[in-house]
C-alpha cells in the first residue's frame, strides 16, 4: 500500500510505502522526479532493525494553514501551508512502533521520525539512521565534505557533479539538468547528533549522525521525535533563497515576552584584532581598553548602531585561552564605566565568551555569569567554541549529541536573562530561532575572518554568489561583512579581503542576520564615502526578493523596510554587467542612491574607490548594473 501527498499548489508529489517490510518515499515535481525511491528507519541497540519487518497500521492526514509574525526575519509575515500525513508502522515481531510524519510545502518537504511511548523504551539507544537520498546523480551539486570538529563549517563550498561527491555536510544544494534546484538540510535540530550525509552509491546518499564518543548516535527516553529532514525546492536559485520552509517545520515562539530582543547593526573591538592592529591578550597593544571601547561606542552611536562588542575584555582571554574568567575584566578595562557609557549613548554591549573549548567550567557557570550579565545590563552574548569541544571530560565532536544539548541550554540560561546569543563555531542553524528568537546569528561558515589574499584559507569572490543558496538556506549567519578598507594591513601579514569596497556594502544587505555586524574600524568608516550607506541600516525586513541569480556567478537580492528597497549585487571573478528591473518597487518616483565600483575600479589592484551617485527611478526602470570582478553594487531606494 503507498500513500500519496501533495503540496498545496498540487505540482510537489510524494509518495510513501511500506514495501517489503521497509518504509520508502520519493520525491516528484511537475512529474519529474527528484528523489527516487530511498529507504528510511532507524536502528536501536538491541531491538531488531527499523529498517525492515514494518506494517502499516494506520494514517492520519492533516492541513497545516496559519500565517505568522516572526520576532525578526527577512519577511514580516510568514504564511505556513502544508499538506501532512502522519503513517503509523509496527514491527509485529518485536511490538516496535515507529511512525513517520510527512509535510508537504508549495516549496518543498519535510519528514520525520516520532517513536512514541512504549513498553520497553524508557530509555534507549539510537545506534545507527538510515534515511537515504536517492538524488539525480547529474545535477550540478555544491557542498562541503562532511566534518565533525568546529572549522567543518568553515570551508569553500565545492561546485561538483553529484555523482563524484562521497560525503557532505548539509546544506547539501544541487542543480538538476532540467533546471530545478534542492537543497537537502535538516530543521529542528533539538537532542540530537548532527546529520551528514555520505554517499552509497552515485547521487544517492544515506544520513550518517555524528557519533558520541563511545560511538552511539543518541540516547534518548520516551517518546521521541526526530529533527525534520528536508528538502527545500524550487524552480530558480532564488526560490530557494527565499523560502521559510525550515522555520516552518520549527515550533512558534517559545518567549511570551520579546520586547527585549532587539535586532540591529554592532559594531567593535574585532577587526583589529583579525588584523593583528591590536591584540586580545593583555599587554601594550591590547585592543579591548576602555578608552578604545569607549570609540566604538561614539561609533556606534554615529552609525545607528545597536551594539558593541568587545573581544579580549575579560581576564586571560588571548594566548591560550584556558582559565577565562567571563565575570572578571582585564586591567585595563573597566566594565562598570563601558556599561554605564553604553547606557548614556543608547548602546548595548555583547560580552564575548570564547570558551577555546573548555566547555565543562562555562556549562556549569551558565547560570551564574548570565544572571550577573542581567544585573550589569549586558544586552548579548557572543560564545566561541574554537578548537577543541571538551564537555562531560572528554574530547568530544562540536556537532554530537551532547554538544547540542550544551548550545541549547545557553540559549535556554539566556533567554531566562534577557540575552541574546551570536554562537561562533557552535552548530548550524536549523530554523530554531523562530521557536527561540534570542538566538540571533550564529557562524558555521568561512566569513571574514578568511580575508587571506592566497592560500586555501582565502575567500574568493565566487563563495560569496554560493552561499545565499547554501549556508545561509539554514538561517542567519555572523559574516561580519561591510569592511571598506580591503586592504588594509596594518601588521604586514601580506593579505587581504578578495573583493571591492562596493561588494562589502551589498553584503551587509545580501547576506541577511538581524545582529549584522559592520566589521570595519571607526577610522577605516570615516575614511570611506561608502559608510553612508550603513548609516541606519535596517536587519529585520518587511518583504526580501531575490532577483537575479546565477549560483557561483553571480546574486541580486532586494530587502524593504517600510517604505526604502536596499538592493545588493555582487559578482564573482569575472566582470558582467546586469540589468534589474524595478518592479517590485511601489508607486510613484524613487530616489536611488548608488553606490558602486569607481571606473577603473580593480578587484586585484585598485579595489577600494566606490562612486556615489543619486538618479530618479520607478517601477519602470531598469538599472544596468556594471560590477567589476570580485565587485558589486548597493542601492538605496527610497520614495521621493
Amino acid at each position: 500500500m503507498s500513500v500519496e501527498v501533495r503540496s498545496p499548489d498540487g505540482l510537489l508529489r510524494v509518495v510513501v510505502a511500506v514495501v517489503d517490510g521497509r518504509l520508502r518515499y520519493e520525491v516528484a515535481r511537475r512529474g519529474r522526479v527528484l528523489v527516487a525511491s530511498s529507504g528510511l528507519g532507524l536502528d536501536l541497540a538491541g531491538w531488531p532493525s527499523l529498517t525492515g519487518g514494518l506494517v502499516l497500521e494506520s494514517l492520519q492526514h492533516n492541513t497545516i494553514d496559519e500565517s505568522w509574525r516572526p520576532t525578526w526575519g527577512s519577511d514580516a509575515i510568514v504564511r505556513n501551508h502544508a499538506n501532512e500525513c502522519v503513517l503509523r508502522t509496527v514491527r509485529p515481531t518485536s511490538g516496535l512502533r515507529l511512525e513517520l510524519v510527512v509535510r508537504v510545502f508549495d516549496d518543498g518537504v519535510g519528514f520525520r521520525y516520532r517513536l512514541p511511548a512504549q513498553s520497553g523504551l524508557d530509555a534507549y539507544t539510537v545506534t545507527a539512521e538510515h534515511t537515504e537520498f536517492a538524488l539525480p546523480p547529474t545535477a550540478t551539486s555544491w557542498s562541503l565534505e562532511a566534518g565533525k570538529d568546529w572549522n567543518a563549517d568553515e570551508r569553500h563550498y565545492r561546485r561538483a557533479p553529484l555523482a563524484d561527491v562521497r560525503t557532505a555536510q548539509t546544506p547539501l544544494t544541487l542543480s538538476t539538468v532540467d533546471g530545478q534546484h534542492l537543497v537537502v538540510h535538516e530543521a529542528a535540530l533539538v537532542d540530537y547528533p548532527s546529520m551528514t550525509l555520505a554517499a552509497i552509491g552515485p547521487g544517492t546518499f544515506t544520513s550518517e549522525l555524528i557519533s558520541l564518543p563511545d560511538g552511539a548516535k543518541a540516547r534518548l527516553r520516551g517518546e521521541f521525535r526526530t529533527p525534520w529532514r528536508t528538502l527545500t525546492i524550487g524552480d530558480r536559485p532564488g526560490d530557494l533563497a527565499e523560502s521559510h520552509l525550515i522555520e516552518n517545520l520549527n515550533e512558534p515562539c517559545a518567549l511570551a515576552d520579546t520586547s527585549w530582543i532587539t535586532p540591529g547593526t554592532y559594531v567593535g573591538v574585532w577587526w583589529e584584532l583579525q588584523r593583528r592592529h591590536t591584540t586580545w591578550t593583555a599587554g601594550p597593544h591590547h585592543g579591548a581598553t576602555t578608552a578604545r571601547t569607549k570609540e566604538y561606542i561614539d561609533f556606534a552611536k554615529e552609525m545607528g548602531a545597536g551594539h558593541v562588542l568587545a573581544e579580549g575584555w575579560n581576564s586571560n582571554s588571548g594566548g591560550t585561552w584556558s582559565g577565562q574568567d567571563f565575570l572578571t575584566p582585564q586591567e585595563d578595562f573597566d566594565l562598570a564605566e563601558v556599561l554605564r557609557y553604553a547606557r548614556a549613548k543608547g548602546v548595548g554591549f555583547v560580552a564575548h565568551n570564547e570558551t577555546r573549548g573548555f566547555v565543562d567550567d562555562y556549562d556549569r557557570s551558565l547560570e551564574t555569569i548570565f544572571a550577573r550579565y542581567a544585573e550589569l545590563g549586558i544586552s548579548a552574548v557572543k560564545t566561541g567554541y574554537a578548537t577543541k569541544f571538551v564537555l562531560g571530560g572528554v574530547h568530544r565532536s562540536h556537532f554530537d549529541q551532547e554538544a547540542v544539548r550544551h548550545y541549547q541550554r545557553v540559549v535556554d540560561v539566556a533567554a531566562r536573562n534577557r540575552l541574546m546569543i551570536i554562537a561562533h563555531e557552535a552548530i548550524k542553524p536549523t530554523g530554531l530561532s523562530r521557536t527561540h528568537p534570542n538566538l540571533m546569528s550564529g557562524e558555521g561558515v568561512a566569513g571574514m575572518e578568511q580575508q587571506h589574499y592566497k592560500g586555501e584559507h582565502g575567500n574568493p569572490p565566487e563563495q560569496a554568489t554560493i552561499l545565499p543558496f547554501t549556508r545561509f538556506v539554514g538561517g542567519p549567519a555572523d559574516y561580519t561583512p561591510g569592511v571598506l578598507n580591503v586592504t588594509w594591513d596594518p601588521a604586514g601579514l601580506g593579505t587581504r579581503v578578495q573583493t571591492t569596497a562596493a561588494a562589502q556594502l551589498a553584503l551587509c544587505t545580501l547576506f541577511f542576520s538581524p545582529a549584522q555586524m559592520l566589521a570595519d574600524t571607526p577610522e577605516n568608516y570615516r575614511a570611506h564615502p561608502g559608510t553612508e550607506y550603513l548609516r541606519g541600516l535596517p536587519t529585520t525586513w518587511d518583504e526580501t526578493r531575490f532577483l537575479d541569480c546565477g549560483i557561483g556567478d553571480h546574486v541580486v537580492s532586494a530587502r524593504r523596510k517600510g517604505g526604502t528597497w536596499y538592493l545588493g549585487a555582487i559578482t564573482d571573478e569575472h566582470e558582467r554587467t546586469l540589468r534589474v528591473p524595478l518592479s517590485f518597487l511601489g508607486p510613484g518616483p524613487h530616489l536611488a542612491e548608488i553606490f558602486r565600483d569607481a571606473p577603473g575600479t580593480s578587484w586585484h589592484h585598485d579595489p577600494l574607490p566606490v562612486d556615489v551617485r543619486t538618479e530618479a527611478v520607478d517601477a519602470s526602470s531598469t538599472l544596468a548594473l556594471r560590477l567589476v570582478a570580485g565587485g558589486g553594487a548597493a542601492i538605496r531606494l527610497t520614495p521621493s
